[in-house]
């Protein structure tokens, strides 16, 4: 039902802007594969027997999507995460010399509101979950506005909306202004496939140091509860997980214990100390 509103208001914005039909087919395709994404499959509580039965496909995902950004990190000398930036400002340079920059800025509008509904069921999705502790302290925390701390499952639920929204605008503005790929297109299947945020980290296993891209997704782990499964490329058995709102160098392991640290993003939500 929602899809049809955003098609048939996309449908108004074209003919309103007189679009020609290459760009308004590149338009009606990108958005109608984002409108698309499942949120209510995406934020489900699967169970970890049935999550580990697609390691694999998520596996080849991340490997593709890792290949389609370190030309882009090796060029500029930085991290994975800081080069997704860059076909992103590309795209929006391309845009403005094609002269559909201010039509891309109207459509966004529309992804913009799929990024909310996404939101919207990840706070749903929340509060079925296992939660971090609300900060305490003088003067008392504002729970009302949730300033104070980034460390809440609230604004969790706004980190994942805001970087639905980043993923989803990159992704439709680089298929309309792409000339050979779109590096944003393993990032949109690896949502398809259930992910609910989309991180390059830096971290550290057993003295060793590398950037790994990092996929969270809702399950069920036995005397564990509704919780954010941390999945980072390579891992053939869901080992790591997270409560909403838990900072993300807090992992726990889901057997054992773990040797594993993350060290850092590129993100403001990440602060060791």
């Amino acid at each position: 039902m929602t899809e049809n509103i955003d098609l048939t208001l996309l449908d108004k914005i074209l003919a309103k802007n007189q679009i020609d039909e290459r760009t308004s087919s590149h338009i009606r395709e990108s958005v109608s594969r984002v409108d698309k994404i499942d949120e209510s499959k995406t934020f489900r509580y699967e169970p970890i027997e049935e999550f580990e039965k697609r390691l694999l496909q998520l596996n080849i995902l991340k490997n593709k999507a890792t290949d389609a950004f370190r030309p882009f990190a090796d060029k500029y000398h930085t991290s994975l995460c800081a080069s997704m930036g860059v076909p992103m400002m590309e795209a929006i340079f391309k845009s403005k010399k094609a002269g559909n920059y201010e039509i891309i800025h109207e459509v966004f509008g529309l992804t913009n509101a799929k990024a909310k509904r996404f939101g919207l069921a990840a706070l749903y999705s929340s509060l079925q979950g296992q939660k971090n502790e609300i900060p305490y302290g003088e003067p008392a925390y504002n729970i009302v506005f949730d300033r104070d701390s980034p460390w809440t499952y609230r604004n969790e639920v706004e980190h994942m909306e805001e970087y639905a929204r980043y993923h989803f605008n990159s992704y439709v503005i680089n298929e309309i202004e792409k000339q050979l790929s779109d590096p944003f297109e393993p990032v949109i299947s690896l949502y398809e496939n259930g992910c609910t945020d989309f991180i390059f980290m830096q971290t550290e296993y057993d003295g060793k140091r590398s950037e790994k891209l990092c996929t969270f997704h809702t399950v069920n782990i036995p005397d564990k509860g509704n919780v954010i499964a941390v999945h980072l490329t390579g891992d053939e058995k869901l080992l790591h997980y997270r409560k909403w709102g838990e900072p993300y160098f807090t992992i726990h392991p889901v057997k054992g214990q773990t040797g594993l640290k993350i060290t850092g993003i590129a993100d403001q939500r990440f602060h060791v100390d």
